[in-house]
C-alpha cells in the first residue's frame, strides 16, 4: 500500500490525490458499493462482483448506466497507477458518480487459519440484506460491538433467535459432511460464498438451507466464516461452544478453495496483467 502523499484514487475516470477522498464521499445519495480483493495485482472473482453491483443498482432504481468496459479500464488503471499487488479496492457508486480507491485490508493470520477464531452472537438485523448498500452508522456500530466483545466477528441473530450471517461475513455450519446455511433471503450473497458453493457442488458436498437456531449451534461439528478478505476461516468457538477446526470436510473445502484461487489468478491474469 502506498502512502497518502503519492497514492491516487479515481473519481469519474479522473485521477486525483488520495487526500481528496473525503470531499468526493460527501453525499446524501444512496451508495452502492463493492470491495474487490487483489492478489498479485489480479482482481478476484470480478464477474461475480460486477453482477452483484448491477443487482444492487437495480434494487435502488438507480438511473446511472455503468459501462462495464470503462469500469474495468478504470480499475486496471488504478492498479497500474499505484502499483497495487495485494490489497482491497472499493468501488462506490452514488448519484451519477463512480469512485474507486484502495482500502486498508485486515487479513487473518496463519494462526487464525490453523487454530480458528472466536466469535459471539448479537441481536441485530441488516436492513435489506441481499443488496450491498453502504450504511455507515450501522457499520460503525457493528465494528464497535465486535471490538468491545474482544472477538474476531459477531454473528447476527434475528428476532426469532436465528443466526443469519456475520457483521461483515457469511457463515456456514458443517455436520456429517454436509453444509448448512441460513436462507438466502436473510443474507448478503457474498462473492466468496458463491465460489465456495460451486466448490462444494464439485466436491459432492450437499448444502441445506435451515433455521440456524442460536441455542442449537452445538448440534454442528464445525463452522466457518467466509468473506472477500477471509476466504474460508475456521471458527473455533461460538459463545463458549467449541468446534472442530480440523474437521475433514472443512479442511477439504479450504484446500479446494486454495486450488480454485490459484486457477482463478492464473486465468484472470491474462485479462488484468498489462
Amino acid at each position: 500500500m502506498l502512502n497518502n502523499s503519492t497514492e491516487r484514487i479515481l473519481f469519474n475516470s479522473n485521477f486525483i490525490s488520495k487526500h481528496e477522498l473525503k470531499s468526493c464521499q460527501t453525499t446524501r445519495s444512496t451508495i452502492v458499493y463493492e470491495v474487490v480483493r487483489l492478489i498479485n495485482g489480479v482482481p478476484l472473482f470480478w464477474e461475480g462482483h460486477w453482477i452483484r453491483l448491477q443487482n444492487s443498482l437495480k434494487a435502488i432504481n438507480s438511473r446511472i448506466k455503468i459501462d462495464k468496459s470503462l469500469l474495468e479500464e478504470n480499475l486496471a488503471g488504478l492498479i497500474i497507477q499505484n502499483g497495487f499487488k495485494n490489497t482491497n479496492i472499493r468501488i462506490e457508486i452514488f448519484g451519477r458518480n463512480i469512485l474507486l480507491y484502495a482500502i486498508q485490508p485486515v487479513y487473518p493470520t496463519v494462526q487464525d487459519f490453523e487454530q480458528g477464531v472466536v466469535v459471539n452472537c448479537i441481536e441485530a438485523v441488516r436492513v435489506n440484506p441481499t443488496r450491498k448498500i453502504l450504511r455507515r452508522t450501522w457499520k460503525k456500530n457493528m465494528e464497535r460491538k465486535v471490538n468491545q466483545a474482544g472477538v474476531f466477528e459477531s454473528l447476527l441473530v434475528n428476532s426469532h433467535g436465528l443466526i443469519t450471517e456475520g457483521s461483515h461475513t457469511n457463515v456456514f455450519f458443517i455436520r456429517e459432511n454436509k453444509l448448512f446455511s441460513a436462507a438466502e433471503s436473510l443474507i448478503l450473497p457474498g462473492i466468496t460464498r458463491l465460489e465456495i458453493m460451486k466448490i462444494a457442488k464439485a466436491e459432492k458436498i450437499a448444502l441445506e438451507y435451515v433455521d440456524l437456531e442460536k441455542d442449537k449451534v452445538s448440534d454442528f461439528e464445525a463452522a466457518f466464516l467466509c468473506a472477500t478478505s477471509l476466504h474460508i476461516l475456521p471458527i473455533a468457538e461460538i459463545e463458549k461452544v467449541s468446534f472442530d477446526v480440523n474437521h475433514p470436510t472443512l479442511r477439504l473445502l479450504m484446500n479446494a478453495f486454495n486450488n480454485h484461487l490459484e486457477q482463478e489468478i492464473e486465468q484472470a491474469s491474462l485479462k488484468w496483467i498489462r
